[in-house]
């Protein structure tokens, strides 16, 4: 939980936030909940109940999004890798909402 509180402030490397949190758990995440919720459309489950699956990790991108944001805030070298972390988590986030 203490993990959660340091990313949700952005006290955590944005390296770390970027990759691992918003990228690579998101990912999983999004994977799982996505087969999940299309295993539910082929047993004929009512479609809200599908739809409230595939949304379930709506709650943890928008917090790894706030991480990686204020993480950035916080990034210490020269560069463009806060900006391109910004908009890639902007960008993976919306491309999850809509898939």
């Amino acid at each position: 939980m203490q993990k959660l509180k340091l990313l949700w402030q952005g006290y955590l490397p944005l390296e770390t936030t970027f990759w691992q949190y918003a990228i690579l758990y998101g990912l999983l995440l999004n994977i799982v909940t996505t087969v999940a919720a299309l295993f539910l459309v082929v047993l004929d489950v009512p479609i809200a109940y599908a739809a409230i699956v595939h949304l379930l990790p709506v709650p943890y991108l928008i917090l790894t999004a706030v991480g990686v944001w204020r993480s950035a805030d916080r990034y210490g070298h020269h560069g463009n890798f806060p900006l391109f972390a910004r908009l890639a988590v902007l960008a993976w986030s919306a491309f999850w909402f809509v898939a």
